[in-house]
């Protein structure tokens, strides 16, 4: 099992658009990553599953995995 994971997410809202396990970098997107770094960048955290099960309600702040308080439905809040 992998101790670390990749979080790809868009540079302008923070929304993230791809994980994969381990540490990787923009090379991850092979020929076409000069185009992805125009838009997201990356963050490597510590493997975290409850971030693979999640990630459509989080966001990156500040090099941070944060949820989204609005798109939690409110019975989990």
């Amino acid at each position: 099992m992998e101790d670390k994971l990749t979080i790809f997410y868009n540079k302008r809202n923070g929304r993230i658009k791809e994980l994969c396990g381990g540490e990787q970098d923009m090379d991850w997107f092979g020929d076409e990553a000069q185009d992805y770094e125009l838009i997201f960048d990356y963050i490597v955290v510590d493997y975290d599953a409850y971030i693979i099960e999640n990630y459509m309600n989080m966001k990156v702040v500040e090099n941070k995995v944060k949820i989204i308080q609005g798109d939690v439905p409110e019975k989990y809040v």
